[in-house]
């Protein structure tokens, strides 16, 4: 499995600052499940990128571009909701020594902001090969001004560039958190995203605790789901990533979407369940 996104600096409203970042919730919930493990990101110098980059050499191969910093978010809270403030952003991934990677049998990409580029994905499918090509599209769909409060954006603020290589990938792993901008309830937000991509990728919009909805296209129906288990009380950050992580590694075990979906649920509470313990 090659997972491809930036790592992040958080910082906490306790003071604490920690590494993150998709590569790496993904990262960890895909050698639980014994993937063997490539990453490509991007990140500075700073003690806590580099703390993120020992926990990724430790996961696996690592090919990390070196930036003058690390994209950094800082985590608050508003009337019980999280809020991402952007304080710094990395520069985007370079589209080059891809082939030292190896073909894996199934690449994650996962943009936290705006280091993965459309020409990369391109090069990626290119150089590369993967069998399969599951995109976690977050990054793609924030307002990201230094300084500022992270803001989603509507669907048709993507290019044509990006709106060209979702259509093509295999899956597209997105919550309703990004799509806040999307008009109607969650079923009207897959229909509208539907849309935008056309009928080749499996869609899949995560609801936090109230399960996920599943758009195939080899099925005549949108399938929602609600987990019997949920998970309180331990922060949720990473879950979507955990799901994404999950999912893909299913796809790429030949099950079928419904049935990856849903052991990809079963990761996220396993991974919450231990955060809790």
């Amino acid at each position: 499995m090659l997972i491809v996104g930036g790592l992040t600096i958080d910082r906490f409203t306790d003071g604490s600052v920690a590494p993150g970042g998709s590569v790496l919730h993904a990262g960890r919930a895909a050698r639980s499940e014994d993937a063997r493990l490539v990453t490509l990101t991007v990140a500075g110098t700073e003690p806590a990128a580099r703390d993120g980059l020992d926990s990724l050499r430790e996961l696996g191969q690592l090919a990390c571009q070196p930036v003058p910093h690390t994209t950094v978010y800082r985590h608050e809270a508003r009337d019980g909701e999280r809020v991402l403030v952007l304080e710094a952003l990395a520069e985007p991934i370079a589209v080059n020594g891809l082939r030292d990677l190896g073909r894996p049998d199934v690449a994650l990409v996962a943009p936290i902001a705006s280091e993965v580029s459309p020409a990369l994905v391109d090069g990626l499918r290119a150089e590369l090969n993967p069998d399969r090509i599951i995109l976690l599209i977050q990054g793609w769909l924030r307002r990201l001004v230094t300084g500022e409060e992270v803001r989603a954006l509507a669907l048709n603020t993507l290019s044509a560039a990006q709106e060209r290589v979702i259509a093509a990938v295999d899956a597209i792993v997105v919550s309703t958190e990004d799509l806040v901008e999307a008009r109607g309830d969650p079923f009207s937000q897959a229909t509208e995203l539907r849309r935008r991509v056309g009928p080749r990728p499996i869609l899949v919009v995560t609801l936090g605790t109230e399960g996920y909805l599943l758009d195939d296209p080899a099925l005549d129906r949108i399938v929602a789901s609600v987990p019997r288990r949920v998970v309180t009380g331990v922060s949720a950050n990473g879950a979507g990533d955990t799901f994404g992580a999950g999912f893909a590694i299913n796809l790429a075990h030949g099950v079928s979407p419904l049935e990856a979906a849903d052991l990809a649920t079963e990761l996220v509470i396993r991974v919450l369940e231990a955060r809790r313990a």
